[in-house]
């Protein structure tokens, strides 16, 4: 997976979600999947670009330099051979 955070250059202006203390896992239902590990937490309000190095499945991830930002994400695979199952 390639996992690249384009930064806003600015820190967040919302309080946390408390539902989320430790972050968040982020799954998008389909199956099958690649997975992608983030960077947790971001350095700040950005966007983590995810494309996998096999499918060239790809997504952009929002997060803001707090607590409840994304830790992975779970996005369809377009090939069924290359997909991690969750």
């Amino acid at each position: 997976m390639r996992v690249k955070f384009l930064s806003r250059n600015r820190k967040a202006q919302c309080q946390p979600n408390p539902a989320y203390p430790n972050g968040i896992d982020l799954d998008c239902g389909e199956r099958p999947a690649c997975k992608a590990d983030l960077p947790y937490p971001a350095p700040c309000v950005g966007l983590w670009y995810v494309e996998c190095k096999l499918c060239h499945t790809n997504a952009a991830i929002t997060a803001a330099g707090r607590p409840d930002d994304p830790k992975s994400v779970m996005i369809p695979c377009r090939m069924n051979n290359y997909a991690t199952e969750g």
